[in-house]
């Protein structure tokens, strides 16, 4: 309790000054605060640099690739390639592919079903291997790419291997691409040729209805809905072939073509 006297004794004195306080300590950063760089993915990264993930990818493509080439050139599917029935007419040439009987265009039919079978089963896993390798790219390569392991003349060199890689698979693919075109085209033709027998009585007969199965069931094989593939979107247009010839990578269409790729393996 105060004491009741201490304005009397004290009038006129000036007031007691408080007791000095201490300084206030400097605010010290926490440690996450402090090594909040830490948090940096590129300097928490554990396992391999994501450039090595897209160059291993790249490797394991190739040798895929080596032995799909090799099978594309066993298939001989140029072979297939149809003339054009205006060709055929000016030139007076009959038509190379056709068998003269039924049974023999429904034996070319069923062979080149076969090739084509073939070839889109592993050009799938090969593009799904592609997919993964632009979308990895995509997210994780780009102008400001660090590694804690490299220089930056050795990432330079590594991205452009990885750029050439990656058209080097849009190539491949593309080679692919045409042979499936070619023997959709041949097919078709064949059909055309086993339409001619549709009611002809005798051994060559066949029926509209068995015709039309033939048909339906060829464009569920041809238009990739059977294996879930958009094959046709490998194509490579002359603007494509120029840019790659160039080993060119612009971020901005590559993410177009990524969306692209992705709805074309569904």
């Amino acid at each position: 309790m105060p004491n009741p006297y201490d304005d009397i004794f004290n009038e006129g004195q000036p007031a007691p000054e408080p007791p000095p306080q201490p300084d206030p300590e400097p605010d010290v950063p926490s440690a996450q605060a402090r090594f909040s760089i830490l948090d940096d993915d590129r300097f928490t990264q554990t396992g391999p640099e994501p450039l090595d993930e897209i160059l291993q990818n790249i490797t394991t493509f190739n040798e895929r690739a080596m032995v799909f080439s090799r099978l594309l050139s066993e298939l001989r599917v140029v072979d297939h390639r149809v003339t054009s029935q205006l060709s055929r007419v000016f030139f007076a040439v009959e038509d190379p592919h056709a068998r003269g009987t039924l049974a023999g265009e429904r034996q070319y039919h069923a062979l080149q079903e076969q090739k084509f079978r073939a070839i889109i089963v592993p050009m799938r896993d090969l593009a799904e291997l592609h997919l993964l390798t632009v979308r990895q790219f995509n997210r994780d390569v780009d102008e400001h790419y660090y590694s804690a392991e490299k220089t930056e003349r050795t990432v330079a060199s590594e991205t452009a291997a990885a750029i050439d890689g990656i058209n080097l698979q849009r190539k491949i693919l593309a080679d692919a691409a045409d042979s499936l075109n070619i023997l959709t085209q041949g097919l078709v033709a064949t059909e055309r040729r086993i339409r001619d027998y549709v009611n002809a009585g005798g051994v060559n007969n066949i029926s509209q209805a068995e015709y039309e199965l033939i048909i339906r069931q060829r464009e569920q094989l041809s238009s990739g809905r059977e294996h879930n593939m958009d094959y046709d979107f490998f194509s490579i247009n002359v603007l494509d072939k120029t840019a790659i010839s160039l080993g060119i990578y612009l971020k901005e269409t590559s993410t177009q073509y990524l969306n692209k790729l992705d709805k074309a393996i569904r």
